[in-house]
């Protein structure tokens, strides 16, 4: 649980109150574009059961913040395929970097059997939660945030 409401905190710190939808999408178009195939947006509407109308203007957020472009399909030109950007592929670095870095912390404070009950107490824990994801969103690549 900890860990969860630590990415949560730093994903709504860093991004906004974005419905999850738009986290849904969004992993999507990396995992497809981490193997080389980038969806278009009618995949990406099917893989995710998301209305076209939300995945549309989800994609033209990724691609308002430089995150994302879209490409004619070379096999199609009819079809755009949704591409990650060097910007998009840095931040999603950055976000890997971060959920490595919560995963070790957070084992480190809270599971280590020589943590006594003092340091368990959950208001502690909020507060250390809530400076890591502080200081995490003032160390990422995207320079408008």
């Amino acid at each position: 649980m900890v860990v969860f409401w630590r990415i949560l905190h730093m994903m709504i710190a860093r991004y906004g109150n974005h419905p999850m939808g738009q986290a849904l999408a969004v992993l999507t178009m990396v995992f497809f574009n981490e193997r080389d195939m980038p969806p278009t947006m009618s995949q990406l509407c099917e893989v995710t059961g998301l209305p076209k109308s939300s995945v549309s203007r989800y994609v033209s957020t990724q691609i308002k913040a430089g995150l994302l472009e879209e490409m004619i399909d070379p096999t199609d030109r009819r079809r755009r395929l949704l591409v990650q950007t060097d910007k998009g592929k840095s931040e999603c670095r950055w976000q890997l970097d971060q959920l490595n870095k919560i995963f070790s912390e957070t084992d480190a404070q809270v599971n280590q059997p020589s943590v006594d009950a003092g340091q368990r107490d959950p208001e502690r824990l909020l507060a250390r939660m809530k400076v890591t994801a502080k200081a995490s969103i003032r160390k990422g690549p995207i320079e408008d945030k």
